[in-house]
């Protein structure tokens, strides 16, 4: 299996981080990973990996990669999107040296799989931008980001769900419905393999905070939640020195499916 490169932005770092490890890419082929954002050394000789948010800085640094003014710093381009991608971005492709862009896809993966059945958004200012009488809050972008980010889990799980709700006592959970449900119809319109996909047996239910105040200020009882109390975890990795005169640091990966 031939080598190759893999190069990320902020977003999709922790995105990766958040479901493997670095021997999984190994095993998949990929021996180098860089930061696409910061000054790399061109290897002509392998093939590049982009995984990376449909933002502007990103498009940018891979058509500096491949403009066509200078040498082309990788062998070729397989663009991976963590989501939808603006058709003002993918013209900016078009600028890159023929033949350089192999493949460019839209993977629809704008979120965060902690374990089998949970997810985060990582939008760690949503609660105050959602409820802050602030209006530089901008409370609209952050209603939009969070619906596209949970069209992408839909997308992923092959689900169109029907949309259930709160709507009182404000009208967040409301709102966040209906941009859904608009992405969603769009998403399903413009997907070539589930085009005009009805919908499916799964229910999307929306709550806003005010309906279950109590659960934020209690503490869970379980396993996890003791180790995450006692133990100095970081990134689901808990560090450590075996007994002994010649004790060595030694790691442990706090995983769903760990035995021991």
């Amino acid at each position: 299996r031939s080598s190759d490169l893999m190069l990320l932005d902020p977003f999709t770092t922790k995105l990766l981080s958040s479901c493997c490890r670095m021997s999984d890419l190994l095993a998949e082929g990929i021996t180098v990973v860089e930061d696409v954002y910061k000054k790399r050394e061109p290897v002509p000789n392998l093939k590049a990996v982009y995984f990376m948010a449909p933002t502007e800085k990103s498009v940018d640094e891979l058509v500096k990669d491949f403009s066509g003014k200078e040498p082309s710093k990788y062998k070729a381009a397989y663009v991976y999107f963590s989501d939808f991608c603006p058709d003002s971005l993918f013209n900016k492709l078009k600028s890159c040296a023929p033949k350089t862009i192999r493949r460019c896809k839209e993977i629809n993966i704008s979120f965060f799989p902690l374990e089998s059945r949970a997810f985060i958004l990582n939008v760690p200012n949503a609660f105050y931008r959602c409820y802050s009488p602030d209006e530089t809050a901008d409370k609209e972008a952050m209603m939009e980001e969070v619906s596209q980010q949970i069209v992408t889990l839909c997308a992923s799980l092959d689900e169109n769900p029907g949309i259930r709700y709160k709507r009182w006592p404000l009208d967040n959970s409301n709102e966040l419905a209906n941009l859904i449900e608009e992405k969603l119809v769009k998403y399903y319109q413009t997907d070539v393999i589930n085009k005009n996909k009805g919908k499916t047996q799964s229910q999307l239910l929306i709550l806003d905070r005010g309906f279950d105040p109590v659960s934020t200020v209690l503490h869970e009882l379980t396993f996890q939640a003791m180790a995450y109390d006692l133990l100095t975890i970081e990134n689901d990795t808990y560090r450590y020195k075996t007994e002994g005169s010649q004790g060595q640091e030694k790691e442990a990966h706090l995983e769903e499916d760990r035995k021991s």
